[in-house]
C-alpha cells in the first residue's frame, strides 16, 4: 500500500492517457513545416507536373468530387483554403490537355481559375536561402518547348516530310459540247440540260465495294439492288411460251394499236381497239382520218416517232419513287391508278418488243434511245457517253437511274417503243444538302424504292434552271413524315461528346484491291517508301476518296464545336493536315500535345495539334479503300540517290502499272512487285 498516492491534486487523468505510449494512437508527430518550405514544395511541383487551378465556388466541389469528374488522369490535388482553391495535377501535358476539353464540353460543373493568380498568394523566390534555389536549378529542363513537337519521346516513326495529299476530281459524264453537237441527240430528248456535268456516283457498287446485287427472297421472287434503283424478278425464270388461254385471248380480244396490250375498248364508228385516253391520244391524227371511212387506220412503227416530253405531277398528288441519284436528287413518277398501269403498260411493251430487237452493230451517238438487255431486265435507255466502249454511260429513261454497260449489251429502238410516254421525272429535294452516298443512307433509299407512297408538294417558282429540276418535299402518305427532313438527318453527322467512347479503326469496312498481274494503282502516299512501304488505290476509288473529303470540310469546319480534343489511342479522329480536314487514326499520345495521326485514307502520318483535332462523328461510316503495300526486291541498305529516284518514279499521285499484286493470307497483307524497283535501285 506504499505505493498509494496520498496527494491528488495534480493528477490529470486527461493528461496521463494522452502521454502513455500505449494508449497513444499518434506515435509519429511531424513538425508543421515552414512557410517559406511549403512554398518551396508547390514551387517545384509546379515545375515538375502541368496543373489547373479551380475555385471551390461551393460546398460540393471536393476533391472526391474532382477525382471523379476527371478520372485516373490526375497525378496529385492540393487543396489552399486561405484561397479555396484545389491544385489539380496532372502526369503529363497529355492528361491536362484531356482535362481541360472536358471542363470545355461540361463549363457548369468546375469552374477554372485563367490567367496569373493574385499578388498576395505568389511566391517571392528572392526569399529563397541560397541552398534551396539551387535545388530548384537541379530540376531536369523540359524535354520540349510550348507547342513542338517531341521526336525523341516517340516510338512510332513520322512521314519524313508534310506532302500534300493527292486529289482526283471525276469528269461529268456529259459536257456542253455534246448538247451542241450535231451528231448529238441530247439536245432534243433533254431540253431541260438536265445530264449536264452529272456524275456517276454508285462506282463503289460497280467494283464490289458495296454489295452491287444483294437478293432477298421474298416468296418467288428476288430483289436486286442495283445502280439506285431495286429490281424485282421471278425467283425461276422461265422462257415464256405461247399457253391455251393466251391463244383463246386472241380470239376473244384485240390488241391496242398503240401499246399493242388486249383490251375490249374499242371506237364504236370504225372498231380501232385502244386501252385508255392515252393510248387514243397517241392515236388520234391517224384516227381521225381512217374513222370516217369506217375502217381502223393502218398502224406502223413510224406512226409514234417523237421522244415524250417530261411532266412533273401536280403538286398535293401521290408519287412513287423509282430510283435515286444523289442524296439530294430522286426519280419519281405519278401514283395514280390511271398513271400505274399505263407506266407498267410501257415497261410491258418495251420488254416484249425488246426481246427481237436487232444489236447494235456500231457506237450509238450521245442522246440516241436504245434498248439495254442485262441478265435482270430489258429498259428502254438514253446514251450520254460513248467515249469507252467498254464503259458507256446510259440512263434508264423509265427508272432514271444511270448505268454503265458495254456496246454488246445495246440494241436498237424502234421508233415505235422511244415514242413511248415516259412517267418517271426527276426532282431536287429541298432543303436537302448533296452528300457523300454512305452505305446507311444507300440501304435506306433502296428501301424506299417502289414500297412508299409520297405526297408531292412544290411551287413552280422553285425550278432550277442551272440543275433543269424543280425542288421538291416529299411526305410519306401513311405517317405523314417529312423524307426531305429525315434524309438531311442521315447526311448531318453530329459532333460526339467527349464523354462518349470513341470509334475504333474497325468500325469501318475494310475494302480489298484487285490481286493479279498488270494492275494499275494510284500513289497515294510515298513517305514511308525507304522502308519498302506504298500506299496505294485503284483510279476509281481515289475519285470517291476526294468525294468523301467535302463533308470532312463541311463537318471540321461547320458543325464540330470543339475547339481541341485529344483522341485516345487507336481512336478514329478528324484531324487538320495542310488546312484539310481528313480522317485519321490516333496513333500515340506523348504529352507535347501534337498526337501522332496515321490518315486512313492516304496513309501518312504525321503528328498533329490538339487544336486541329476533333471527335469522329458515327455517321461518317465511309469505307477505308486505300491499302499498304509492302515493295517487294528493295535493297536493305538504300542509298538516298536510289532513294530520289524511287521516288520521283513512284510520285504521289501518278498512276503506276504493277506487274503483280499479291496477297498474303498468313500475314494478311498486299506486296506489289514492280520491275522498275530493281532499275531504280541497282
Amino acid at each position: 500500500m506504499a505505493d498509494i498516492k496520498d496527494d491528488w491534486s495534480d493528477w490529470n487523468p486527461i493528461a496521463q492517457h494522452y502521454f502513455e505510449e500505449t494508449s497513444n494512437k499518434y506515435e509519429k508527430v511531424m513538425e508543421a513545416p515552414a512557410k517559406d518550405n511549403d512554398n518551396l514544395a508547390r514551387l517545384t511541383k509546379q515545375l515538375q507536373y502541368p496543373y489547373l487551378v479551380i475555385k471551390k465556388k461551393n460546398q460540393f466541389i471536393t476533391e472526391n468530387l474532382l477525382r471523379n469528374y476527371f478520372g485516373d488522369i490526375i497525378y496529385e490535388i492540393e487543396y489552399r483554403s486561405v484561397p479555396r482553391e484545389f491544385h489539380v495535377y496532372f502526369h503529363n501535358i497529355g492528361s491536362l490537355e484531356a482535362a481541360w476539353t472536358k471542363i470545355h464540353q461540361f463549363p457548369n460543373i468546375v469552374h477554372c481559375v485563367d490567367g496569373r493568380g493574385q499578388q498576395s498568394n505568389s511566391f517571392n523566390t528572392a526569399l529563397l536561402k541560397e541552398s534551396e534555389v539551387k535545388t530548384v536549378a537541379q530540376l531536369p529542363p523540359s524535354s520540349c518547348e510550348p507547342n513542338s513537337v517531341n521526336l525523341e519521346s516517340r516510338t512510332i516513326q513520322l512521314s519524313a516530310n508534310k506532302k500534300k495529299h493527292p486529289e482526283f476530281f471525276k469528269s461529268p459524264i456529259v459536257i456542253k459540247s455534246d448538247y451542241s453537237n450535231k451528231s448529238s441527240q441530247l439536245a432534243a430528248n433533254d431540253e431541260n440540260f438536265r445530264y449536264l456535268n452529272v456524275k456517276y456516283e454508285f462506282m463503289l457498287e460497280r467494283h464490289g465495294a458495296y454489295n452491287l446485287e444483294e437478293t432477298i427472297e421474298k416468296g418467288q421472287a428476288v430483289l436486286h439492288f442495283r445502280s439506285g434503283r431495286s429490281i424485282v424478278t421471278p425467283k425461276n425464270q422461265l422462257e415464256a411460251k405461247p399457253t391455251h388461254f393466251e391463244l383463246q385471248l386472241e380470239k376473244l380480244a384485240k390488241k391496242c394499236f398503240s401499246c399493242k396490250c388486249y383490251t375490249d375498248n374499242s371506237c364504236k364508228f370504225c372498231q380501232m381497239p385502244f386501252c385508255n385516253t392515252i393510248c387514243f391520244d397517241a392515236l388520234a391524227a391517224v384516227h381521225k382520218e381512217s374513222c370516217n371511212k369506217g375502217s381502223p387506220p393502218v398502224i406502223d412503227d413510224t406512226i409514234i416517232s417523237k421522244f415524250t416530253k417530261l411532266k412533273l405531277p401536280p403538286s398535293g398528288s401521290n408519287v412513287k419513287i423509282s430510283a435515286f441519284e444523289q442524296s439530294n436528287v430522286l426519280y419519281v413518277r405519278s401514283a395514280e391508278i390511271v398513271a400505274e398501269i399505263a407506266y407498267y403498260k410501257v415497261l410491258s411493251d418495251v420488254m416484249f418488243r425488246g426481246k427481237v430487237a436487232p444489236k447494235l452493230m456500231r457506237l450509238p451517238h450521245c442522246g440516241q434511245i436504245v434498248i439495254h438487255k442485262s441478265s435482270i431486265q430489258t429498259v428502254r435507255a438514253m446514251v450520254l457517253n460513248v467515249d469507252n466502249p467498254q464503259a458507256i454511260y446510259v440512263v434508264c429513261v423509265d427508272y432514271g437511274n444511270i448505268e454503265v454497260t458495254a456496246l454488246d449489251t445495246l440494241y436498237e429502238c424502234s421508233d415505235y417503243l422511244a415514242g413511248l410516254p415516259r412517267y418517271v421525272v426527276p426532282v431536287l429535294l429541298r432543303g436537302v444538302p448533296r452528300r457523300f452516298m454512305s452505305p446507311n443512307l444507300r440501304s435506306m433509299l433502296y428501301e424506299l424504292d417502289h414500297t412508299y407512297t409520297f405526297v408531292l408538294k412544290y411551287s413552280e417558282r422553285e425550278f432550277d434552271p442551272d440543275k433543269g429540276m424543280q425542288r421538291v418535299i416529299l411526305i410519306e402518305s401513311e405517317l405523314n413524315r417529312s423524307l426531305n427532313r429525315l434524309i438531311k438527318t442521315i447526311v448531318t453527322p453530329v459532333e460526339p461528346s467527349i464523354s462518349e467512347i470513341g470509334c475504333k479503326e474497325d468500325f469501318l469496312q475494310h475494302v480489298h484491291l484487285p490481286t493479279g498481274k498488270n494492275i494499275e494503282l494510284v500513289v497515294m502516299d510515298n513517305t514511308f517508301i525507304k522502308f519498302g512501304v506504298i500506299h496505294c488505290t485503284i483510279l476509281d476509288y481515289a475519285y470517291e476518296i476526294t468525294e468523301m473529303q467535302r463533308d470532312m470540310q463541311f463537318y471540321g469546319d461547320s458543325i464540330a464545336k470543339c475547339e481541341f480534343f485529344a483522341a485516345s489511342k487507336n481512336d478514329l479522329c478528324i484531324a487538320k493536315y495542310q488546312d484539310k480536314w481528313c480522317r485519321g487514326v490516333c496513333m500515340e499520345l506523348v504529352g507535347d500535345g501534337h498526337p501522332s495521326i496515321l490518315f486512313i485514307d492516304y496513309g501518312n502520318i504525321a503528328a498533329i495539334h490538339v487544336n486541329d483535332i476533333r471527335p469522329y462523328p458515327p455517321q461518317f461510316t465511309f469505307p477505308i479503300l486505300t491499302t499498304e503495300y509492302d515493295l517487294l526486291d528493295m535493297p536493305v541498305d538504300i542509298t538516298e540517290e536510289q532513294l530520289t529516284r524511287l521516288e520521283k518514279h513512284l510520285a504521289i499521285g501518278a498512276i503506276i502499272n504493277c506487274d503483280e499484286v499479291i496477297y498474303n493470307e498468313v500475314d494478311n497483307n498486299y506486296s506489289l512487285r514492280l520491275d522498275a524497283v530493281q532499275k531504280l535501285t541497282m
